[in-house]
């Protein structure tokens, strides 16, 4: 008896040791958020296209997909169900100001970032999340979450 109680917690241990994010790839995953969301302020003539040329970079596959989709289907000179940039939650990012960032993992793969965001203009803070995935090519985001905005995949779906 004694012995099968040891071999399922043993079982569980491993299990549960298997499902979280290796330590590095936390630090992989916080340095991939803030690396993009510094991509905003940095002072070149080319600000970040993340709707644009440098979506693959920043979005799964599926997640892009989608916002994809949502543009091939929304008429010429209208707005998209997606009016605006999702990862700084505005249209507008400039002097954004990226306050904080805690990954959180989920399994060997997966990742929430908590983000806090602020603008000048604003008296209080955004908080986001940003559901991550890591893939071949480094972390990207599968989803996001805002306070108007729950889930950018169930909007664009």
């Amino acid at each position: 008896m004694r012995r099968a109680v040891l071999m399922a917690i043993s079982a569980g241990l491993v299990l549960f040791a298997h499902n979280v994010v290796p330590a590095q790839n936390i630090a992989d995953a916080e340095a991939f958020v803030r690396i993009t969301y510094n991509r905003y302020s940095a002072k070149s003539p080319n600000s970040p296209d993340f709707l644009g040329r440098d979506a693959p970079s920043v979005f799964t596959p599926s997640l892009l997909r989608l916002i994809r989709s949502d543009e091939r289907h929304t008429p010429r000179g209208d707005v998209g169900k997606l009016d605006g940039d999702p990862i700084c939650d505005c249209q507008d990012p400039d002097s954004l100001k990226l306050i904080s960032v805690l990954v959180t993992p989920q399994t060997r793969t997966s990742a929430n970032a908590d983000i806090t965001l602020q603008y000048p203009s604003e008296p209080s803070p955004r908080h986001m999340r940003l559901q991550l995935i890591l893939l071949t090519k480094g972390w990207r985001i599968d989803d996001i979450s805002a306070k108007d905005m729950p889930s950018l995949r169930r909007l664009l779906q």
